[in-house]
Formats: structure tokens, C-alpha cells, sequence
């Protein structure tokens, strides 16, 4: 079974995305960046040397992409930022940000260096009370 992900044109020099190709899978042929020039009339005029092209794979952020108010690509990283809506009515206008998939990652290995580093002190505090 075939899988490709959502394919992403952007403008480069601000990272606005002007179309997304979406995610298909089963008995589909993916098409070429050239058959998306000129399939699509939102990118079919514009100079492609202005374009962006970030391919995701099949399934990458799609939770980010269903929550998020907004979404542009980082033209530095060319990454993947993420607007998501804020409960709090007196917040500044929220700012784009990394995928939250991203930065539960980070979370998760942050907090495991935590617990290592826990786990070492534990273990020197416990051989120097064994030696007093």
C-alpha cells in the first residue's frame, strides 16, 4: 500500500504556506512537485524560485495541523510552526511555535536526564552515608 505525506509550498522569503497537497494512502501515485505546479492554480503563476517545497511524511503532524489556528514554515529551518489557540482572553496574540509532538519529545528526554541525574545524586548521597 502506497503512503506519502502533505506536501508544503511556501513562500520563502516569509514562510506563508500557499498550498498544501494532502495525505493519501492505498492505490494512489503520488505526484511530482512539477505535476503540483501545475495542477494547482493557487502556485500554478508563481515564479518557483519564490517557492518553498517541504514534503512530510505520511501521518507528521497531523495532530499539530487539527488544532492549530495557524501554521507557516520557518524559511531559516524550514520547519513546521504551529499557531495554537490559548484559554486565557487577556494573552498577547499567541506565536507560532514548534509542533507540540516536537516538544513533547523534548519534554519526554528533558525529563528523563532529570531522572538520571536524580538517580546519580541518590547514588552519591547513599555511598557517602556509607562511609560515615
Amino acid at each position: 500500500m502506497t503512503k506519502f505525506g502533505r506536501r508544503i509550498f511556501y513562500r520563502k522569503t516569509t514562510g506563508e504556506v500557499l498550498l498544501i497537497r494532502g495525505e493519501a494512502q492505498g492505490d494512489v501515485i503520488e505526484s511530482t512537485v512539477d505535476d503540483d505546479f501545475g495542477f494547482y492554480p493557487e502556485i500554478k503563476a508563481l515564479d518557483r524560485e519564490q517557492v518553498g517545497v517541504l514534503q512530510l511524511e505520511y501521518g507528521q503532524h497531523t495532530e499539530d495541523f487539527a488544532l492549530a489556528i495557524a501554521y507557516r514554515v520557518d524559511p531559516a529551518t524550514q520547519s513546521m510552526l504551529f499557531t495554537f489557540p490559548t484559554d486565557k482572553p487577556d494573552d498577547p496574540v499567541p506565536v507560532p511555535q514548534k509542533p507540540l509532538s516536537d516538544q513533547v519529545a523534548e519534554l519526554q528526554q528533558s525529563d528523563l536526564d532529570n531522572k538520571e541525574a536524580i538517580a546519580g545524586l541518590i547514588q552519591i548521597v547513599m555511598e557517602q552515608s556509607n562511609v560515615t
